[in-house]
Parts: C-alpha cells; structure tokens; sequence
C-alpha cells in the first residue's frame, strides 16, 4: 500500500500538484510485481496548483506507472 503522505514526504523537492503527479507515477513503477497495491489518499494535496479532481488525476497517473512497468 502506497500512502500519499508518505510520498509527499518522502521527496521533499515536490513544490507543485504536477511535480507530485510525475513522483506518484514513478512510485507506481517501482512497486514490486504481485498483487496490486492501491495508492491511499490520506492526506488533500495543498499546493495552489492543485485541481479540484486531484484524486482522478492522481489515480490515473498510479494506473499509467503500474502499467508501464
């Protein structure tokens, strides 16, 4: 299981949602092979850059990372 927080806090250089978003889709990709392990949403991003469907995106872009591994 992948925590949002964790992530976030974890690469601290993250200043926006879109740098968060790429850093998501790398997580997704080093994940080891097995089961899927779902990306938690613990935590609301708060950067100004963040869109209202910000959980939509961040799916997405964990999907896109799992898929390209």
């Amino acid at each position: 299981m992948t925590l949002l927080s964790q992530l976030i806090s974890d690469n601290p250089s993250i200043d926006s949602f879109w740098s968060l978003e790429r850093c998501v889709s790398v997580a997704a990709r080093s994940e080891p092979h097995g089961p899927r392990s779902p990306l938690m949403f613990d935590v609301e991003p708060e950067f100004r850059s963040t869109p209202r469907k910000w959980d939509l995106i961040l799916t997405a872009a964990y999907e896109r990372g799992m898929r390209a591994r």
